[in-house]
């Protein structure tokens, strides 16, 4: 691939975006994203890493210039704009879909089309460091593709509408703040593939089915959501690794179960919620 540096190991997919020097995203580099994938469907990935290929670099933003030569040509731009927006909707929910966790280490600015990339994914560990993320759309005249929605579920209603309609961005504290991104950490690309090796390790029916239940479930109505839920539960009960992982459990003296779950979860990393 000419703009994704890939790798993978031990079940876990690293995809490091690489177009340098700014890191935008193109329609080429899309493309290539959406036949990742499809990649990632196969049974020998069992995570999935989202993340710049370069330090400092991440998914800065989809690339302006492109918009601009898009736009010289309002009657072509108007003929396609339709199958674009909803081609790209129908791209980043496949990966909202993905039965796989993914785990992204944003390692520069995020925003735009970035930030819209990230928050499809399940896990975001922003890095430490003089970075922006946000939606810059606004200021620029036009709006985001799928980041209002995403956005108000996860800030709420009234803290996404400040946020989109100002153009705001913040700093990786402000993000986890808002709940943009789950930690931070010195070198996110390295953690958030620690995070993927330990999710790829753990009960894979379980991982899969907690993803559904909020990927599927949480913006159902009640009863639906419980439904779903309900139908992944009974994925999970009856697996092989699930009695046995419980029956360890239960052999545990009272005492050192909490630690038995703490040690067979993904943890933060100790010391610290926010990760180091």
């Amino acid at each position: 691939m000419q703009y994704w540096q890939t790798e993978l190991a031990d079940g876990v997919f690293v995809a490091a975006y690489d177009n340098p020097p700014t890191n935008y995203m193109i329609a080429p580099a899309v493309a290539e994203l959406g036949e990742l994938i499809a990649r990632w469907r196969e049974p020998d990935v069992k995570a999935v890493v989202l993340t710049g290929a370069v330090p400092d670099r991440y998914i800065t933003h989809y690339s302006v210039e492109e918009l601009v030569e898009m736009g010289d040509d309002p009657a072509a731009l108007k003929r396609a704009g339709h199958d674009l927006i909803y081609g790209y909707h129908t791209l980043l929910r496949s990966l909202a879909y993905l039965d796989k966790p993914i785990v992204v280490g944003m390692t520069g600015d995020t925003m735009g089309c970035g930030l819209e990339l990230s928050l499809n994914c399940d896990i975001r560990v922003a890095q430490r460091g003089d970075y922006r993320i946000g939606f810059p759309e606004v200021a620029l005249g036009i709006l985001t593709g799928t980041g209002s929605q995403l956005l108000a579920r996860i800030v709420g209603h009234g803290r996404a509408m400040d946020f989109l309609m100002r153009s705001r961005t913040v700093d990786p504290e402000g993000a986890l703040e808002l709940g943009l991104v789950t930690e931070l950490a010195t070198d996110a690309r390295a953690r958030a593939i620690e995070i993927a090796r330990a999710l790829a390790d753990s009960a894979p029916v379980s991982v899969i089915a907690a993803k559904r239940v909020i990927t599927r479930g949480a913006n159902l109505p009640m009863e639906e959501g419980l439904k779903v839920e309900a139908e992944e539960w009974l994925k999970t009960i009856v697996t092989e690794e699930a009695m046995t992982r419980m029956r360890d459990y239960v052999a545990q003296p009272f005492d050192e179960r909490r630690a038995w779950v703490a040690a067979h979860g993904v943890p933060p990393r100790p010391g610290n919620a926010t990760g180091a």
